[in-house]
């Protein structure tokens, strides 16, 4: 059995907008499902079966999230996109190599164990990914935005 790492929900991922953790929430229960699936030799097929949900959950979350840092401009709205893309090609990247491996073990020059350790390093590098973007990235981007929305409702109060 191949262990890997399970991310929990923790203050370090919280990003203090609540929209923005309730979404972050969605993409941290794909990554441990991959993780889960891995650690029961079964990697492979749900790794398969999350590209088209992991990019599904890219363009919905990231458009909002973009829109979010675009309408308070926050400051690192443009780091925010070149990770965001880098994640889409990060997805791009695995899904080809996942349809080599699955060719290759299809005629006999590949295993199912080369796409079990494909799952597995896929599965790293979105952990790598989500705990660096999400606590660095968008924990300033809804840091930002509460501080802002609360300044704004300060001076409405003040009125």
């Amino acid at each position: 059995m191949t262990e890997v790492t399970r991310i929990e929900w923790t203050e370090k991922l919280k990003t203090s907008h609540a929209g923005l953790d309730n979404q972050h929430k969605e993409l941290l229960t794909m990554v441990n499902e991959l993780g889960e699936a891995v650690q029961q030799g079964e990697g492979a097929a749900t790794m398969k079966r999350l590209f088209a949900c992991l990019l599904s959950y890219a363009d919905w979350h990231f458009r909002y999230e973009e829109e979010l840092a675009a309408k308070y401009q926050c400051p690192i709205a443009e780091r925010n996109l070149r990770e965001h893309e880098a994640f889409r090609q990060l997805i791009a990247k695995f899904e080809q190599e996942y349809k080599a491996a699955r060719a290759a073990a299809l005629t006999g020059q590949g295993s199912p164990e080369a796409l079990e350790a494909l799952a597995v390093t896929f599965h790293r590098h979105l952990v790598d990914w989500m705990l660096n973007h999400i606590a660095v990235v968008d924990k300033q981007i809804g840091e930002y935005v509460s501080a802002v929305t609360a300044e704004k409702a300060k001076a409405a109060v003040a009125c």
